[in-house]
């Protein structure tokens, strides 16, 4: 299969406007009616139909595809996800977020160097945000990227070392690639911590192996 190159450029001046303050009225209702249906998960068809009018009427409303990109996601519709988030990230090249976006959907549609292309990007960019950390560092394991993995999922532990999430994530890092004692370590210093649960561990099949480990011990 040929992988198209395709160009990521960086600007670190370039920021992301209000864009909900320059749609006019009806249209960002549509926007937050999408976000809303796409989030509850209860029509992602009407949650595209409703994106589609805002795209349609404002091409380069960027947080608008983002939105629909997110929602063909959910469709399973990658390649068109693909073109949606690639539009998103040279219109400000600086969101990490969208680059997140864009590496999910090139790595679901076969374009694993776009996809390590565009966590490249990410890298350069400063990211507050825990979630995002832990959502590239999945990215990352998906591409067998562990020491990237490893290095995102660290930060979002230091940046939000009380949400089980970036613990659970550490762990499943670590059980992937066999560490098993790795993996035993972070549960079990997280479950000790009572910042994860016993129970949360047993519903990750990846770590429910681990668990004997951290209970013998």
């Amino acid at each position: 299969m040929l992988i198209a190159s395709f160009i990521f450029v960086i600007d670190v001046q370039a920021q992301v406007p209000s864009q909900q303050n320059l749609r006019p009225k009806n249209l960002n209702a549509q926007y937050h009616r999408a976000e809303t249906a796409w989030k509850s998960g209860s029509s992602l068809l009407e949650a595209k139909a409703r994106v589609d009018q805002v795209i349609e009427a404002l091409p380069n409303d960027q947080e608008a595809l983002k939105l629909r990109a997110r929602i063909l996601l959910s469709l399973d519709r990658s390649e068109e996800a693909f073109t949606d988030a690639m539009k998103a990230a040279n219109l400000y090249p600086n969101d990490a977020e969208t680059y997140a976006i864009v590496c999910e959907a090139a790595r679901k549609s076969g374009r694993r160097e776009a996809a390590i292309h565009a966590m490249d990007q990410v890298s350069q960019l400063i990211i507050d945000d825990a979630h995002l950390q832990i959502q590239l560092s999945r990215e990352a394991m998906a591409l067998e990227q562990y020491d990237r993995a490893e290095a995102f999922a660290r930060t979002a532990m230091v940046q939000a070392p009380n949400d089980p999430s970036t613990h659970i994530q550490m762990a499943r890092i670590f059980a992937v690639q066999n560490k098993t004692d790795a993996a035993a370590t972070i549960l079990r210093n997280g479950i000790e911590a009572k910042v994860i649960s016993r129970e949360s561990v047993e519903a990750d099949t990846l770590l429910a192996r681990v668990l004997a480990t951290v209970t013998n011990d």
